[in-house]
């Protein structure tokens, strides 16, 4: 049995037992969270006595669904020893003075075998940054628990993403990427970088420098998969090392964020009952259902599109046809609303079709885009836009004057490459092709879509 001993112990955090235990769980008790169940977390990795409580809040949000997890993928930076990979630990178990935890050698090789990580126990052997999160798993652990821990080194992105998405191709799976934020800024400047880092993260943005984040190798391969599965990120909590009691003048910052799905199986299948449901109603009646919804997420002030199409089965391909598209890009009441609005005006008052009829109702088929709010993207030309746009991610809003017009994220399944994305969208908005004033608006948005 090959066992990796702690390296930090008595550095990063006390390496007796019970003064650990007593840290871990006055920190874990003094930093309550709840909320659905994430697929992932973002904690930091400094010091138990700096950045603790802030990595309790990430695991005080976890715990009551740990025992629900396969095992638990680490993944976090290499801070001393350069390499350009992916690299596993060769090891069945890793002790820390609260006892040992289990490695799943069985995926791990597994994984090992079919991807781009690599056994390198180099990168493991004083490397703190995946180490100081075990004291917190043993805490917070009802059962046994397994983990996978991979040092990430420079390697090339696409390489860290693909590897990423395997991992979240199990849902079984818990991912934690250990990162820290901003390092040795006077406290100022540190919240103010840390403040716009936060927002790239919230924003899926993949382009966070080791300025921003020392773990942005791991960190950017996992938003560009999260931005992806339509994953909501929640902001947990934000302290620097300041805030600590250390220097002022040069801070390390840190901060949790949690990520879930947005909306439960369940809570789409409401939705779109709720849609087809006004429909319905406004065969019957002609206006709008005021029927009341109570679910607490339906009262969330949220945007939204609803769109029908028909199955076009008299073509030799048959394909969904448009049946009718209403929404909103800025809320205008709560979710429950926007929905029940929305499907009634797709269904009898787009200007580009008849009303729906009885005949139609059954063989319609409805979508719902359930939209983030739109936010200002800053460019300089159309060549900038083009370069800063993320096919199958963003919703664009192009806005010159009185005139605008959007396309939702799922128009890149018919126009996926950015040049015939924004043509077409000038086109619709009424701009010629060599159209791009100085002036131009663009704001980007996101939106978690499902349809029946």
């Amino acid at each position: 049995m090959k066992l990796k001993t702690g390296a930090v112990a008595g550095a990063f955090y006390p390496d007796d037992q019970q003064q650990l235990f007593s840290l871990v769980e006055q920190q874990l008790a003094a930093n309550p969270c709840s909320g659905p169940k994430p697929r992932a977390l973002i904690v930091p990795h400094a010091g138990l006595i700096y950045s603790g409580a802030i990595a309790a809040l990430a695991y005080n949000r976890v715990a009551p669904y740990l025992d629900s997890y396969s095992r638990i993928i680490l993944l976090g930076p290499s801070h001393r020893v350069g390499f350009d990979f992916l690299a596993a630990l060769d090891a069945d178990s890793w002790r820390t003075p609260l006892g040992d935890i289990e490695l799943d050698r069985e995926y791990t090789d597994n994984l090992v075998s079919s991807s781009t990580v690599r056994y390198f126990n180099n990168a493991h052997l004083q490397e703190h940054c995946l180490e100081v999160q075990l004291p917190f798993l043993q805490l917070i652990a009802t059962c046994d628990i397994s983990i996978v821990p991979i040092v990430v080194g420079s390697a090339p992105a696409k390489v860290v993403q693909k590897v990423i998405a395997q991992l979240l191709a199990d849902a079984d799976n818990l991912i934690i990427i250990s990162s820290d934020m901003s390092h040795f800024h006077p406290y100022q400047q540190a919240v103010e970088i840390d403040s716009n880092t936060r927002t790239c993260i919230e924003n899926f943005e993949t382009q966070i420098q080791s300025t921003q984040a020392c773990g942005c190798y791991p960190l950017n391969g996992f938003l560009a998969n999260a931005a992806e599965l339509q994953l909501h990120c929640e902001f947990l909590g934000y302290c620097n090392s300041g805030d600590a009691g250390a220097d002022k003048e040069a801070v390390v910052g840190y901060a949790a964020f949690a990520f879930a799905q947005a909306f439960s199986k369940t809570q789409k299948l409401q939705m779109l009952h709720l849609a087809r449901q006004s429909i319905s109603s406004g065969l019957e009646t002609q206006s709008v259902a005021t029927e009341v919804v109570q679910e607490d997420y339906l009262q969330r002030l949220q945007a939204c599109f609803v769109s029908l199409h028909i199955n076009d089965t008299d073509s030799a391909n048959p394909a969904r046809e448009l049946r009718g598209c209403i929404g909103n890009l800025q809320a205008r009441g709560s979710l429950a609303e926007c929905i029940n609005r929305n499907a009634f005006l797709a269904a009898f008052k787009d200007p580009r079709f008849a009303p729906l009829s009885a005949g139609e109702l059954e063989q319609v088929v409805i979508e719902i885009s359930v939209l983030t709010e739109p936010k200002p993207l800053i460019v300089n030309s159309e060549q900038q836009l083009l370069a800063l746009l993320r096919p199958g991610i963003d919703g664009l809003i192009i806005r010159h004057q009185q005139q605008q017009a959007t396309f939702l994220p799922s128009v890149w399944q018919q126009l996926p490459e950015p040049e015939l994305f924004v043509s077409q969208l000038k086109a619709k908005a009424g701009f010629s092709p060599d159209f791009w004033p100085s002036d131009m608006q663009c704001f980007i948005y996101a939106a978690i879509n499902f349809s029946e």
